[in-house]
């Protein structure tokens, strides 16, 4: 019989962390995201961590300890190398001598998991890395649940048996209109059939939102053992050589909404079309793309934009009044009355004042809270603008103090 009875301890148990309150020791976590949106890079980067006396992954101290890379989407492991080197040019601390990166030649099974187990077992790593799942165990399709069931479970006991955090990397399927990679998930029902302790969706933001910096959001969609930690963002900045690399904490921009990120490119078409204006059906379809929105939020955000009077229908003069959408004028007279206001009173009461003290629905400045533009990073400590950072420096803006 495979059920063994667990005696509840008098005291909660003590959470073990490879990343504290992010990835758990001894249990398997999972990394997804597109292709090309930096996985690799990443990962190579929290593993150099662990190499150092006192790593940090977004402010969150790392575990010291060996690494054991099991890269099967490249034979050559010709990517993780290039990023490893890099991230070791700006991390002279780390110690390469725990580092381990192999190749998986020709897939793996249950029974090779075991072996490795029995190998690890004696000096077991403090993180192993698997890129990736459907590279590794060929012949099984992530969607059927009989096929997958026991390269998880001998994923798990490794893990338990080593103590080690497993990070399965993994890819995500085609996205629709306005999904993100958190929605997604993973390919196939991998993470839904083994639940995995940690699961992390990795984006790589557009360059407009962030000043046109190198950006990437990880986002904790799961974590069994601590509370949803906020999206992490990371900037990649290179050294003065252009030879190295490292990641340095990022302010997100406030998240938007589906509709607030449709309304939000509407009008900015609208403004860079000016005074020609964007014909209805051309402004939604350009901002379904642009946005990576669906053609409903797109209507509905363009249905709102016109009810709060700030996009105007206008005929253009020529053959057959063509009509088109654009910003309205500035110092547009708007009556009260479109905001359910009377603009006639009695007369003891009636004085004449500009909309905004009246209440209208006129321009108003923005509050702390709404329009205004995300606080922009403050420079690394200890450098002057265009210099390279100490580690000292870099250390010092990982973690939030100053020097």
């Amino acid at each position: 019989m495979g059920v063994r009875r667990l005696s509840l301890p008098q005291e909660p148990p003590v959470v073990e962390w490879f990343v504290e309150g992010l990835i758990p020791a001894g249990y398997v976590s999972v990394l997804f995201a597109k292709q090309g949106e930096g996985k690799t890079r990443l990962v190579a980067f929290l593993a150099v961590q662990a190499l150092r006396p006192q790593g940090v992954f977004g402010k969150r101290p790392v575990r010291r300890g060996r690494v054991l890379i099991l890269d099967a989407d490249d034979p050559g492991g010709l990517g993780y190398a290039l990023w490893l080197h890099r991230f070791l040019r700006a991390y002279e601390d780390a110690d390469t001598a725990l580092l381990d990166l192999r190749a998986v030649e020709g897939g793996l099974t249950p029974d090779d998991v075991q072996a490795l187990e029995a190998e690890l077992h004696p000096d077991p790593p403090a993180l192993i890395v698997l890129d990736a799942f459907s590279s590794a165990f060929l012949g099984v399709d992530v969607i059927k649940p009989q096929q997958v069931h026991a390269p998880i479970r001998a994923l798990t006991s490794l893990a338990q048996a080593t103590g080690a955090a497993l990070l399965l990397v993994d890819h995500v399927g085609k996205l629709a209109p306005g999904q993100s990679v958190a929605e997604k998930g993973p390919l196939g029902s991998t993470a839904k059939l083994f639940s995995p302790r940690a699961a992390f969706a990795l984006d790589r933001l557009p360059p407009r939102e962030v000043e046109g910096r190198d950006v990437v959001k990880l986002t904790c969609v799961k974590q069994s053992y601590a509370p949803l930690p906020p999206p992490i963002g990371l900037e990649l900045v290179w050294l003065a050589d252009g030879e190295g690399a490292y990641f340095k904490p990022y302010s997100l921009p406030e998240a938007l909404t589906l509709e607030e990120r449709a309304e939000k490119v509407i009008l900015e078409l609208l403004a860079e079309a000016g005074g020609e204006g964007v014909p209805w059906k051309a402004l939604l379809e350009e901002a379904v793309q642009r946005g990576n929105v669906s053609e409903r939020t797109a209507r509905r955000a363009l249905s709102g934009l016109r009810e709060r009077g700030l996009v105007e229908e206008v005929a253009l003069p020529g053959r057959g009044a063509p009509k088109v959408l654009r910003l309205p004028r500035p110092n547009l007279s708007i009556p009260l009355a479109t905001n359910r206001e009377n603009p006639v009173q009695d007369a003891k009461r009636f004085v004449a004042k500009g909309l905004a003290t009246n209440g209208g629905v006129g321009q108003k400045s923005p509050s702390p809270e709404e329009g205004m533009e995300p606080p922009k990073p403050s420079q690394e400590a200890g450098g002057e603008p265009g210099a390279e950072p100490s580690l000292e420096a870099r250390e010092a803006s990982d973690i939030g103090v100053d020097l």
